[in-house]
């Protein structure tokens, strides 16, 4: 591929993801400045929950999955966050959740500038919820999706074993895909791009 195509791939790459920097050397984390406290004031994330359940719902109870050190399944209770597209909710099979943790619980772990970090939306694993649910401050952790069944989820919606608690606000929908794109569609380094096109080269 010719510097020329190249230039107009990643061009096209930004257009396609307008939240980033307009350059692959740019700082990411500015991405993020549009929804500063200084320049827009404070922004509501969560509101009731509407009509009809959509991205960004927060459902709860969710018992998650995850794995010890030893490979061993280690189950929790949490609140869990709809990561599925709105229009995929009623026609795919499976819906991804990520589950909330509180600040408290994160705090912990002991390392108080990391959460701060987290309250200010600047850590790419973390959706910052402010207060809800319980009263306490909240995030998602975007690094843990789970896959559920939808039929499973909608079931236990009817017989309100789990029950949706709210839901994204419009500023709190735009705030969500900017940290969802942080996290998974990072352009590559420059380095990974060129050994992309060598391998491609090579190729028969």
């Amino acid at each position: 591929m010719n510097e020329v195509l190249l230039d107009d791939l990643i061009g096209l790459f930004n257009r396609a993801y307008p939240i980033l920097p307009d350059t692959p050397e740019g700082d990411v984390r500015k991405a993020i400045d549009q929804f500063n406290y200084a320049r827009v004031g404070s922004i509501q994330v969560i509101c009731d929950p509407l009509e009809e359940w959509a991205q960004g719902d927060i459902i709860d109870p969710l018992i998650f999955l995850e794995w010890s050190d030893e490979g061993k399944p280690i189950f929790f209770d949490a609140p869990g966050m709809i990561i599925t597209s709105t229009c995929d909710l009623d026609r795919k099979d499976n819906i991804v959740v990520c589950p909330c943790y509180s600040l408290s619980e994160l705090s912990k772990l002991g390392n108080t500038s990391f959460v701060d970090d987290i309250s200010k939306n600047t850590v790419f694993e973390f959706f910052y919820i402010d207060k809800v649910l319980d009263g306490n401050k909240w995030a998602v952790d975007l690094s843990r999706p789970m896959t559920l069944s939808r039929d499973r989820i909608l079931s236990n919606l009817q017989s309100e074993n789990i029950i949706r608690k709210h839901s994204l606000t419009d500023k709190g929908w735009y705030l969500f895909i900017t940290k969802f794109s942080m996290k998974y569609f990072r352009p590559d380094d420059l380095g990974t791009m060129n050994q992309r096109i060598q391998n491609k080269s090579q190729l028969p």
